[in-house]
């Protein structure tokens, strides 16, 4: 069972789990293991599963997935399932404008995405925790010593999309994004089922690395982080131009998923409600747009 937080309501609640057998079995058990190895986590699975997903007869299954998930079709701008051409064209729907508020406030950063977060306000040795007794290095999540050190005992906070989320991420702050780096990997799940069982998913997966300068000389990085069956990572924003926070900057295509923040020491502060949650070993659910942290440092070096 895997439990989180609604911060809007403080309650603790249980997730619904797409696929929740075959994901156990298959982190769980010992043959279920040795199929994730051999073809779960590599890109052909995930090319095929994404491909199958763009084709039309998927359309049939989307009613039943939006009932089983409880999905708010109202938030959407095709609300009703037969107006999507496939499962994966469902999957990156796009929100009516007003059905996520970002905070105006320019002292505070906002979720980029809707999911599940875990907030962390030191990077002890500059290690990210996946999960108890489960540890990414900075310096292989971000595939560059430069950065590595730049980053070195920072803070970063991690969200979890699940397949029943909106799955289009935007920019955390007002700012100016560098061009998305493609970083080669596998596709492991992103589910706490598998984040349990596998060591260093976020530094093993496929992902892409955007630097987005803040003010004057600050900067942090945002991470997407594909998994298994994301048929790709779309960026749909311009490099080099200035951006405001809550524009849109990309969009997983079907599958999980999950987006990274880091930030130098002492730029931002997280919310305590985020911090209280995480330590106490939970996640927060959270929309986009949502305040999470407040801009500490800007303009220094």
């Amino acid at each position: 069972m895997i439990e989180y937080i609604d911060r809007s309501t403080g309650q603790k609640e249980k997730e619904v789990v797409a696929g929740e057998a075959s994901l156990r079995w298959a982190y769980e058990t010992k043959l279920g293991r040795i199929a994730v190895e051999m073809l779960g986590k590599t890109k052909a699975m995930s090319c095929l599963c994404g491909f199958i997903q763009k084709r039309r007869f998927t359309r049939k299954k989307i009613a039943p997935f939006v009932e089983a998930m409880k999905i708010d079709m109202t938030e959407a701008i095709l609300e009703k399932p037969e107006e999507y051409s496939d499962f994966n064209d469902f999957f990156v729907r796009q929100l009516k404008p007003g059905s996520r508020i970002v905070n105006p406030d320019p002292l505070r950063l906002v979720s980029p995405s809707d999911g599940r977060i875990l907030v962390y306000p030191s990077l002890e040795a500059d290690q990210l925790i996946q999960v108890k007794g489960k540890k990414n290095s900075i310096k292989s999540l971000l595939g560059n010593n430069e950065l590595s050190r730049y980053y070195s005992g920072g803070s970063a906070a991690v969200i979890r999309l699940a397949p029943c989320d909106y799955h289009r991420f935007h920019f955390p702050v007002n700012g100016v994004p560098k061009e998305a780096k493609l970083i080669k990997g596998y596709y492991y799940s992103v589910n706490p089922y598998a984040l349990n069982k596998t060591d260093e998913v976020y530094s093993r997966n496929k992902r892409m690395m955007t630097e987005i300068h803040i003010a004057g000389k600050e900067k942090i990085v945002m991470i997407e982080v594909g998994a298994t069956m994301v048929g790709s990572i779309v960026q749909t924003y311009y490099p080099h131009m200035p951006v405001n926070k809550g524009s849109e900057k990309g969009y997983f295509q079907f599958g999980g998923s999950t987006v990274i923040l880091l930030t130098r020491s002492n730029v931002i502060e997280w919310d305590r409600d985020l911090i209280q949650n995480t330590q106490g070993g939970y996640e927060t659910l959270i929309k986009m747009g949502e305040a999470i942290a407040f801009l500490k440092k800007l303009g220094c070096d």
